[in-house]
């Protein structure tokens, strides 16, 4: 009834909570839950769906978040700098949701240690972007900004050291999204510097949301929209295809990470 219903007491989701996912030989869906292609889509840019659905409930999360600056705010409440740490799926997501959809036209920076991934940001719409690896990067990150730090700060790469870097990356008061999970390798203490500077962390996890008239759910119909009417572009993410289970395994163990993967579809 409120929208959230991934935080509902009862949850269950499917190849999550013990329902079977979707490598399972067999998968029964309540009709309701099912979302209809209408197009010519391609399958495996459909599968992208669910991550888009991702972005969507997170930019929501912090749209309803209260916060001091806001995209496409007027006057000094507004965000003038936003930086996507990580160039992966979900940060290329993130640049096209945010240019495309949310008609933000202010200063867009992005960081990856990959120079491939950088170039790929750059062509969806990053205004800079920047070595994740350089030691400098926060005073870079407050040139371009003129000494401000971004008013909104979006972490999308999982990695620990992002976490230790964001005090001198943002402005006080800043938004920090925290959408990226699996950190680790650094103590945390590195919250305390953080913390000093005032920010709204929205955590968001998840594409499940509310629903629509009838009954469906809207986050992934409205993915589903974006993907279809080609506002949002996902088949030059789509890195590698695999036409068997047998080799999800190698997918896991050895394509995820070499230097060019950015998501793989099984298609049978």
């Amino acid at each position: 009834l409120s929208g959230d219903s991934h935080q509902c007491e009862y949850y269950a989701e499917h190849g999550i909570t013990g329902l079977p996912g979707g490598l399972a030989e067999f998968i029964a869906v309540s009709a309701v839950n099912a979302v209809r292609v209408r197009s010519g889509l391609d399958p495996a840019e459909a599968a992208l769906v669910e991550p888009l659905g991702c972005i969507i409930h997170s930019s929501d999360a912090v749209a309803a978040a209260h916060t001091r600056y806001r995209l496409n705010a007027a006057g000094e409440n507004r965000v003038r700098a936003v930086l996507v740490c990580g160039a992966g799926t979900a940060g290329l997501l993130f640049i096209q949701y945010l240019r495309r959809v949310l008609k933000y036209e202010g200063l867009l920076l992005v960081s990856a240690p990959s120079e491939w991934k950088r170039s790929l940001a750059k062509g969806f719409g990053a205004d800079e972007v920047l070595d994740a690896r350089n030691p400098d990067l926060a005073k870079e990150v407050l040139d371009k900004t003129a000494g401000r730090g971004v008013e909104y700060l979006i972490e999308a790469s999982g990695a620990g050291s992002v976490v230790a870097a964001m005090p001198g990356l943002i402005r006080k008061q800043a938004t920090v999204m925290l959408y990226g999970h699996g950190h680790a390798g650094v103590d945390l203490s590195v919250l305390n510097n953080l913390m000093f500077r005032e920010p709204t962390l929205v955590t968001p996890v998840g594409a499940s949301g509310g629903f629509r008239d009838d009954g469906r759910p809207s986050v992934y119909a409205e993915a589903l929209r974006l993907i279809e009417d080609g506002t949002i572009e996902v088949a030059s993410i789509i890195t590698h295809r695999y036409r068997s289970l047998d080799a999800v395994q190698g997918a896991l163990e050895k394509d995820m990470r070499t230097p060019h993967f950015l998501k793989g579809v099984v298609t049978l």
